[in-house]
């Protein structure tokens, strides 16, 4: 096994991108952020897309006129974003996280992490520096995994029975939506809106028709807004 995140992403990084075309999962969780971002982000936005992987959200905000700044941990993800880029107003970096100095950066209008959070080991240091990183009243898209649906709960089980699915043993922090707005909200968020999504899982699924949408969604995003007094 990979020593550690990073290298795991590296390892992954081409079969992760593809999932994007190929698995309804990674589709729904595509649609469900370009919702978020057609309703929140506009076109003259500087964005920063914090774990921006192979570049995916990346691109699709550059495209829609965005300046964009994509960062993420793993070298053979920021060399697809790279390889793919379709617009000359988005750049990669490779930096690790949370960011050494994130006050080399220019505040933001946007800062967006999908599934980052749950694979650092300083959740709160990362939160920090998402404000410090925004300008006052910017906003915040991040996701986190849904501690009480039901897969979680399995899927803990099933990884202590197997090792599998192999990113479970990254996997740091999970939350609710309640204690997720409150931990955002002490750190100067006001909690606008909470998506939740990822039920493609065949457990989820028969599920979905019985079960309240918190208990059969595996994923859940927010958007934050920046309060002008933090």
């Amino acid at each position: 096994m990979e020593n550690n995140v990073v290298d795991f992403h590296d390892v992954i990084a081409s079969a992760f991108n593809d999932r994007y075309e190929t698995s309804k999962a990674f589709q729904e969780r595509f649609n469900v952020w370009i919702r978020l971002f057609d309703r929140y982000i506009k076109p003259t936005d500087h964005v920063m897309d914090i774990g921006c992987g192979s570049g995916v959200f990346s691109d699709y905000l550059a495209g829609q006129g965005c300046v964009v700044t994509g960062i993420d941990g793993s070298e053979a993800m920021i060399a697809l974003g790279k390889q793919k880029r379709m617009a000359g107003n988005v750049r990669y970096l490779v930096q690790s996280l949370p960011l050494p100095n994130p006050m080399q950066y220019v505040p933001q209008d946007v800062l967006l992490m999908s599934s980052v959070l749950e694979y650092l080991d300083d959740i709160t240091e990362m939160l920090q520096q998402a404000n410090v990183l925004l300008k006052p009243n910017g906003l915040f898209i991040v996701s986190i995994p849904n501690r009480i649906s039901v897969y979680r709960a399995i899927e803990r089980v099933i990884f202590w029975l197997t090792k599998r699915p192999t990113y479970f043993a990254f996997i740091r922090h999970t939350s609710t939506k309640l204690k997720f707005n409150k931990r955002l909200t002490q750190l100067g968020f006001e909690p606008l809106e909470t998506v939740y999504f990822s039920s493609y899982d065949p457990i989820s699924s028969i599920l979905k028709p019985f079960f309240a949408e918190q208990y059969v969604n595996n994923l859940l995003v927010g958007v934050y807004r920046k309060r002008t007094d933090s």
